[in-house]
C-alpha cells in the first residue's frame, strides 16, 4: 500500500508505528548513498541485509498487518521495498527541510566572529 492511499486517523496510527523504523533504514549512510544515486534496487538490497527486523516492521504497517506475525514472501519482500524506495510520499516524509535547502545554498555558513 501506497503512504498516499493510507487516510485520517489511520494515517496518524501508520506514521507513529513506521517513524522510528523508517528514519532508521533511511539514516543508513548506505542506503541514502544508494537512493540519492537513484539506485532503487541497491538501496533496498542495503535495507534488507542491515535492518531487515524494521523493513518487516514499516511493510507490516502499511499493508494493514501485524509486525509480529507478518510473514510476507520471498518474492514480495524486494517488489514491496522498491515500490517503497519510489513512493514519492515516502521521499516528502522523511526529508527535511534542512536537506532540501542545503542543496540551494550559494556558499558556506558565515563563521561566529564573537569575542572569544
Amino acid at each position: 500500500m501506497k503512504l498516499s492511499e493510507i487516510k485520517g486517523e489511520k494515517a496518524i496510527e501508520a506514521i507513529a508505528e513506521i517513524i522510528e523504523p523508517a528514519t532508521e533504514i533511511l539514516n543508513d549512510q548506505k542506503v541514502k548513498l544508494a537512493a540519492r544515486s537513484k539506485n532503487i534496487a541497491a538501496a533496498a538490497s542495503i535495507a534488507l541485509k542491515n535492518h531487515p527486523k524494521q523493513v518487516l516492521h514499516v511493510l507490516a504497517v502499511l499493508d494493514g498487518e501485524d509486525p509480529e506475525t507478518y510473514e510476507p514472501s520471498l518474492l514480495e519482500i524486494p517488489k514491496k521495498l522498491i515500490d517503497l524506495f519510489n513512493d514519492p510520499e515516502l521521499s516528502a516524509l522523511f526529508t527535511s527541510p534542512d536537506q532540501t535547502e542545503a542543496a540551494e545554498s550559494s556558499g558556506p555558513l558565515s563563521e561566529n566572529t564573537e569575542d572569544r
